[in-house]
C-alpha cells in the first residue's frame, strides 16, 4: 500500500508540472537552456527543489486536520493572509489551465488539418469530459499515462540529441536564480491538487517516497529533453514548440512526441481544472456543472492569448511572487523536523 500510493502521489505531482510548458520544451528553454551548462546544473538543483517542496507539501497535508482547502491556507498563513494566498494561488491556477488549453489546442493543430480555435475548443471537450468524472480520474488517469510521458520524453531526449545536433550555446550566471523561480510557480501549482488526493498520504514514508520520486521522475524526463536543447539553443529558441521544431521533418519521431506533448498538457489540464473546480465550489455552492462550464468558457477565452505568451511573459511573474510562500511552507517544514 505504502508502494501503491507513493507512486500514485508521484505521478500525480509529476504530471500536473509536466503540462505544456515543459513538454513542448519551451519552459525548458526559457529557464533552463539559454544558460548553457550551468543550466544543466541549475535544472538538477530545480528537481531537487521540487522534491523538497513536495515533501513538505505532503507532510503539511499529512499532518494537518482541515477538511477544506481554505482551511488548509488558513492553518500555515493565517486567516487574513490565506485569503490573499488562495486568490494569488487560484489566479494563477486558472492562468496556467487557460495555457494548458492554448498548448493543447496548438498539438491538435500540428496532428489535425484544423485552425487553432476550433483545436482549442477540442481539447476543451475532452479536459471536459474527463474532470466530469471526478477526482478518482486524476489518479488514474495520471497512474496510467505518466509513465508513457517518462518513456517518451526520454526516447525523443535521446533520438533528438544522437541525430539533430546542431549548435552550443554559452553560459550564464543567472541560471541558479532561474531554477528557484521555476520550482516557485510549478509548487504553487500543485497545492491544491495534492490536498484534492489527500487521502492517499496515508503515512510519513508515503510523503517521503511519493514527494522524493517525483524529483526523480521530472529530473529523469527533462535531463534527456535539456541536453538537446541546450546544443541547440541557437537555432530553437525563438520557437514555440522548441522540441517538436527539432523533429519536424522526422514525421514518425513527430507523431510520437506529439502525443507525449498532448499526454503532458492532458494530465495538468485535469489536474488543474478539477482543483479550480474544488475551490470555486467552497465558496460558491452551485451546481458542478455550471461551474464546469464557467471556468471552461472565461479558460477558452484566456488561451486565446498564445501559449508562448503566457510561458515567457507570465509564468514568471508568478514564480517570483511564489517564493515568499514557498519559504514559508519550507520553514514550517524545517521546524517540524526541528520540533521531533
Amino acid at each position: 500500500m505504502v508502494i501503491k500510493n507513493s507512486l500514485k502521489i508521484a505521478f500525480v505531482y509529476t504530471g500536473t508540472i509536466l503540462g505544456a510548458g515543459f513538454a513542448t520544451g519551451k519552459e525548458l528553454v526559457n529557464f533552463f537552456a539559454k544558460f548553457g551548462n550551468t543550466g544543466i546544473f541549475s535544472f538538477f538543483v530545480s528537481c531537487f527543489l521540487l522534491s523538497l517542496g513536495g515533501i513538505a507539501i505532503l507532510d503539511i497535508i499529512n499532518k494537518s486536520n482541515a477538511k477544506t482547502y481554505r482551511e488548509f491556507l488558513n492553518s500555515l498563513f493565517g486567516e487574513r493572509v490565506s485569503f490573499l494566498i488562495e486568490i494569488f494561488n487560484s489566479i494563477f491556477l486558472f492562468v496556467l489551465f487557460s495555457a494548458m488549453l492554448a498548448g493543447g489546442g496548438a498539438t491538435i493543430s500540428m496532428l489535425l488539418p484544423i485552425g487553432n480555435k476550433v483545436s482549442i475548443l477540442l481539447f476543451s471537450i475532452i479536459v471536459f469530459v474527463a474532470i466530469f468524472w471526478g477526482n478518482n480520474i486524476i489518479v488514474n488517469i495520471n497512474s496510467f499515462l505518466c509513465p508513457i510521458l517518462i518513456i517518451g520524453g526520454m526516447f525523443v531526449g535521446i533520438y533528438i540529441y544522437l541525430f539533430q545536433d546542431i549548435s552550443v550555446f554559452s553560459n550564464n550566471t543567472k541560471a541558479i536564480v532561474s531554477s528557484f523561480v521555476y520550482m516557485s510557480y510549478n509548487t504553487i501549482t500543485t497545492i491544491s491538487v495534492l490536498f484534492a488526493i489527500r487521502n492517499l498520504i496515508t503515512s510519513k514514508k508515503v510523503v517521503m517516497i511519493g514527494g522524493s520520486l517525483s524529483g526523480v521522475f521530472i529530473f529523469l524526463i527533462g535531463i534527456f529533453m535539456l541536453i538537446p536543447l541546450t546544443k541547440n539553443y541557437n537555432y530553437i529558441f525563438q520557437e514555440n514548440l522548441p522540441i517538436l521544431s527539432l523533429i519536424r521533418k522526422d514525421y514518425f519521431i513527430k507523431i510520437i512526441y506529439s502525443i507525449v506533448v498532448f499526454v503532458a498538457i492532458f494530465t495538468t489540464a485535469i489536474g488543474n481544472g478539477f482543483a479550480l473546480e474544488s475551490i470555486i465550489f467552497e465558496k460558491i455552492k452551485i451546481n458542478s456543472i455550471i461551474i464546469k462550464m464557467l471556468l471552461f468558457t472565461f479558460g477558452i477565452g484566456l488561451s486565446l492569448l498564445g501559449f508562448s505568451n503566457m510561458v515567457e511573459k507570465i509564468y514568471p511573474i508568478f514564480g517570483y511572487l511564489g517564493i515568499f510562500e514557498i519559504l514559508i511552507i519550507l520553514i514550517l517544514f524545517l521546524f517540524n523536523i526541528i520540533d521531533k
